[in-house]
């Protein structure tokens, strides 16, 4: 009798247990009848695109960076304190606009001495002259009245007041010179993209005081395998990605480096961009270089709809509207997209107007 009680309570508990845990799978809820019409999207207007195949490039791409063709970097060529300097990086500047001053004071100083001392040396060497042409003017009327010593000696004198006031003059332009040393100037027009002092600072000389470059003359240099560089000219046109601005760039093949880097077996190809404008060194790229041509199924990227890791387009068939599972290559620049495999030339993909 007890081993039938414990029998019937352990198939109370397992049918209470059975009941829970129908309850909680929903046993009890009312289910969706096995022929309830498939759920479809609202209605949508579509535009028509027929898929077909056509003949394209194949791209080899090229890492590379921006770099300006004309850099330069302003040092002073005299040693002094910085007066001004009246730019930071980011200005644009044109060429012969004041950028730095030094100070000039001990130079300005240097000038007027050596002016006076000119000054001086011209009114001896005038002196000497008339001297010289009195002696001169007596010996001819008189031989005996002038010794030949006194003539020589006037003559040595008027040649050493020559040079002395030629020294002078090449003292005056070197101080003149390194007086106009005192004011640095953009040599170029472009863009400052540095500055290592500031106003108080001592500015040696040969020490970078500024950096500059001109905007107009960025390029990309690529590493190039040598199997496509050897295929490359200057002069060729191309194009190249520029991934911060998402935004394709025409340049021409400016400069090929003729030696070959042994490590990548890669060489430099310098291309210039024909519009760099919103673009800066230093900026990563990509070099464009067609190498073959190929078949391809370009369909607009606007058709595609990504759920999770997978690829989806609406194709029309003769069920209507289909969701059809896609295999996508690579994103182009004019916005279509390649698709590898799931469409055929001439199906009719669907794309949903905005």
């Amino acid at each position: 009798m007890k081993t039938a009680f414990k029998l019937l309570g352990i198939l109370l508990a397992l049918a209470f247990l059975a009941g829970v845990m129908a309850y909680l799978t929903g046993f009890f809820e009312p289910k969706i009848p096995v022929d309830e019409p498939e759920a479809r999207p609202a209605a949508e207007t579509f535009r028509e695109f027929t898929v077909k195949v056509i003949d394209a490039p194949v791209i080899e791409e090229a890492a590379g960076t921006l770099r300006a063709k004309v850099e330069t970097v302003i040092s002073p060529l005299i040693t002094a304190a910085i007066s001004s300097i009246t730019v930071w990086p980011g200005d644009e500047v044109k060429k012969g606009d004041m950028l730095v001053r030094l100070d000039s004071r001990e130079l300005k100083a240097r000038v007027d001495q050596v002016h006076q001392a000119v000054v001086a040396s011209k009114a001896n060497l005038e002196q000497v002259r008339k001297d010289v042409g009195r002696v001169r003017r007596i010996a001819r009327a008189d031989r005996g009245a002038v010794s030949r010593a006194e003539i020589d000696r006037l003559e040595a004198a008027l040649s050493a007041a020559e040079a002395n006031l030629s020294r002078l003059k090449r003292q005056k332009d070197e101080a003149g010179t390194a007086l106009s040393y005192s004011k640095l100037t953009a040599p170029i027009s472009g863009r400052i993209v540095g500055r290592y002092g500031d106003p108080g600072d001592t500015a040696r000389r040969g020490e970078p005081l500024l950096r500059m470059y001109d905007p107009n003359t960025l390029r990309l240099e690529a590493n190039v395998r040598e199997a496509v560089a050897s295929k490359l000219a200057k002069g060729r046109s191309l194009f190249a990605d520029i991934d911060a601005v998402n935004r394709r760039y025409p340049v021409v093949v400016d400069e090929i480096v003729p030696t070959a880097d042994p490590g990548s077996r890669s060489f430099l190809v310098k291309a210039t961009l024909k519009d760099g404008a919103g673009l800066y060194p230093g900026m990563f790229g990509r070099l464009l270089i067609p190498i073959a041509r190929t078949e391809k199924i370009l369909i607009p990227a606007e058709a595609v709809t990504r759920v999770g890791q997978l690829d989806f387009v609406m194709a029309a068939s003769d069920r209507g509207p289909v969701r059809r599972y896609v295999r996508v290559g690579e994103r182009q620049a004019d916005g279509q997209v390649q698709v590898i495999s799931g469409l055929a030339p001439g199906e009719t993909v669907l794309i949903a107007e905005q």
